[in-house]
């Protein structure tokens, strides 16, 4: 089951959904409230999956309980009703800790739905949310590393900082060796072999060996352009200004015997 409480300022509407969802029979309605106080006061008191909360709560009150709820019962999921359709505006909502949200114009079989993808630990979006969401991240990470003064490094930046031993354990994770198969090949434990795996991965600032192997690929082909690119320099270089200036710095040279 999963237990849900409604938050909502107006008491018909809070009512009705509450006889509402006592239809639905995975879902059961553990409190009905019309205040952030009474909702925070009900969580303290009754054990709680889902919170549905109007977004129209006065005084910024969906805020308040989103984030109280988030740092005080992480396993509670705020789902957050009568949402506008607006990105910036959800990413907001997104950003505090809400589980999810309804918008204005959603079915109530689609606030019931996703209900239950917030028992789920799930979250019901749309692919323009998401791809929202994906630019947010992005826009995030460059912060954070604005903040700490790093800067974005390429694949072969990345792949140059390892050691020689993290370098094979790389080469051999990309032909899909598992930390058994490293040890027998390298001759050592496998506790150094998850030593160096753990290493790797942290200086690639990658979560996984498949990311991991796809960096050192990249890294590859970067080092290939590189070297095809300084070659090609190499050639147009024109020979007559090197060997005149050989020949300038020679002169004094023999000049003085």
């Amino acid at each position: 089951m999963i237990r849900t409480l409604i938050v909502d300022e107006t008491h018909l509407l809070a009512d009705l959904k509450t006889v509402a969802l006592r239809n639905e029979p995975d879902i059961e309605v553990v409190g009905c409230v019309c205040t952030v106080d009474e909702a925070l006061t009900l969580c303290q008191q009754v054990a709680c999956d889902v919170i549905l909360a109007s977004v129209t709560l006065p005084r910024k009150g969906a805020l308040e309980l989103t984030r109280t709820v988030r740092k005080n019962h992480a396993a509670t999921k705020v789902l957050l009703t009568g949402m506008v359709d607006s990105k910036a505006v959800i990413l907001g909502y997104l950003e505090y800790g809400a589980a999810g949200y309804v918008l204005m114009e959603d079915s109530w079989a689609e606030l019931v739905e996703k209900i239950r993808a917030a028992g789920r630990d799930e979250c019901l979006i749309s692919s323009a949310m998401a791809a929202a969401m994906l630019a947010r991240l992005c826009e995030l990470k460059q912060l954070v590393n604005q903040l700490n003064g790093a800067s974005e490094m390429d694949p072969a930046t990345l792949y140059a900082s390892l050691t020689e031993r993290e370098g094979e354990i790389l080469g051999l994770i990309e032909q899909g060796y598992t930390n058994q198969q490293i040890g027998a090949t390298l001759c050592i434990e496998l506790g150094t072999v998850k030593n160096h795996v753990h290493n790797l991965l942290d200086k690639l600032g990658v979560p996984s060996r498949s990311q991991a192997a796809l960096v050192a690929r990249q890294a590859r082909v970067t080092r290939t352009e590189q070297v095809n690119s300084q070659a090609g320099s190499a050639y147009v270089t024109p020979q007559p200004t090197r060997t005149f200036a050989t020949r300038e710095r020679q002169q004094p040279h023999v000049d003085m015997y």
